[in-house]
């Protein structure tokens, strides 16, 4: 069920999960409702101003304890004693045919009696009704004070004081709803959560294997029966695009192969006939024809191997490179180790062995000694090829990895080869989602800088 709702469209998803959002904020908002009823208006009935005053309980309108009525209202009268008459709080008023009833009720005259009240509770309304009076006298005779009140009544020495409290800054409804929102962001928030890793889950694997398209022709193809409807139209699209890629450059690269190999047979004709030729001709022509057959050579090894990659397994480029070194040093050659830290990619040993190998080859054909290192940095291992040669032309530092461009611009076999050692190593480096580039070195000499991405 859970696949089947995950394989809708991102519209869908979106809605469902709107109405299930609008759905549950609703039942809890009912919940509360029936759990904490929304508070009554907040008045005071004369009987409990009274009864508050004297101390004694008085029978509520269901018949029950009224002070117990009042304590489902948000303030309810305090009590004090003290010396003198209390005065009215600021803004507030007084009403003598109310003290006269107040006066009545306690079987006290009225100077004994206090009886203050705001006469107007500014902006109170509610639900848009018209703003209630700040006291009103019921049929029975019954008048309740909807705003703020000092009562007091003169007893012995002093005074007993009744008074609504001053609000708090949260008053209990106020909580209710802050309690309200908060379990609801409680419920919701997992939902959502759910929600979205379940449709960036998909998403975010679709753009790892884009990524991984991008710089790895050979990567397996995308998941097609996976995440929103959207997403597997899109796998299918670049899953498409992949495939006709690789038939491309499969095409291209066979047709250049089978030209390359093709040519050996007229060359091998020209090289026969030309034996009859006078000396200075036959000697001039037979270098052409090596030169043409090394370069067909070298193209047909290029096509071979840029158009197969082998099993990609962890390799510890440290470890190929001091291999790499030792072996150099055994024959000879100027190549020396620099600063080597583990660092391991996932790749195919032999075409990282070939690409080191090219690099190293091309360094001392134009450099006199080469010094390689190895790091680990920011999710990348990073390989410098250093050689102590002359350089190369600013304007030749990007066109080098073009196939049959050479630093050194002369066709002489003894001064390197024809100029696709740097193609291949920066095929290699792209199929395995890296790059290669050349740089000048302060002080001379070039430098080769391999980039990959470290593996697991």
């Amino acid at each position: 069920m859970i696949r089947r709702l995950r394989g809708l469209p991102l519209l869908w998803q979106t809605a469902m999960l709107l109405v299930a959002s609008v759905a549950i904020a609703q039942a809890i908002g009912i919940l509360m409702l029936i759990i904490a009823p929304p508070p009554r208006p907040d008045f005071n009935r004369m009987t409990d101003i009274s009864a508050t005053l004297t101390g004694r309980p008085t029978v509520g309108e269901h018949g029950h304890d009224a002070r117990r009525d009042r304590g489902d209202r948000e303030r309810e009268l305090s009590v004090h004693h003290q010396a003198k008459a209390p005065p009215p709080r600021s803004g507030m008023v007084s009403d003598p045919a109310l003290v006269r009833v107040l006066a009545d009720k306690l079987r006290v005259g009225d100077g004994n009696v206090r009886l203050y009240f705001e006469p107007d509770r500014q902006g109170y309304q509610l639900f848009g009704s018209p703003r209630r009076k700040p006291v009103y006298t019921r049929d029975d005779g019954e008048q309740l004070f909807f705003t703020p009140i000092v009562a007091a009544v003169k007893s012995g020495d002093g005074w007993t004081v009744a008074e609504t409290p001053r609000p708090p800054l949260i008053l209990p409804w106020q909580r209710r709803m802050i309690l309200w929102f908060g379990l609801s962001l409680v419920l919701l928030s997992p939902l959502a959560w759910m929600f979205a890793r379940a449709l960036t889950g998909p998403i975010r694997s679709l753009a790892d294997a884009a990524n991984q398209l991008g710089t790895d022709p050979t990567a397996p193809p995308l998941a097609e029966e996976e995440g929103p409807a959207e997403l597997r139209v899109t796998a299918r699209a670049l899953n498409k695009m992949q495939g006709r890629l690789s038939d491309y450059v499969g095409e291209r690269t066979a047709m250049i192969g089978a030209i390359a190999h093709d040519l050996r047979t007229p060359l091998a004709r020209i090289a026969f006939r030309i034996e009859g030729a006078p000396d200075p001709v036959r000697e001039k022509v037979l270098t052409d024809v090596e030169q043409m057959r090394a370069m067909l050579a070298a193209t047909i090894g290029f096509v071979r191997n840029t158009d197969t990659s082998g099993p990609r397994v962890p390799v510890d480029l440290s470890a190929l490179l001091a291999a790499l070194v030792e072996q150099e040093r055994d024959l000879g050659r100027p190549v020396q180790a620099g600063t080597m830290t583990k660092a391991i990619v996932n790749g195919d040993p032999l075409a990282l062995e070939r690409l080191c190998q090219n690099l190293i080859d091309n360094g001392i054909a134009y450099g006199e000694r080469m010094t390689i290192s190895a790091r680990a940095d920011h999710g990348m291992a990073i390989v410098s090829f250093a050689d102590d040669g002359p350089g190369m032309d600013e304007a030749l530092l990007t066109r080098a990895f073009q196939p049959f461009v050479r630093g050194e611009p002369s066709r002489n076999r003894n001064t390197g080869g024809i100029g696709l050692g740097l193609t291949i190593a920066r095929t290699i480096a792209e199929n395995h989602g890296g790059t290669l580039m050349l740089t000048n070195r302060v002080g001379g000499g070039l430098e080769a800088t391999l980039r990959l991405p470290l593996g697991e």
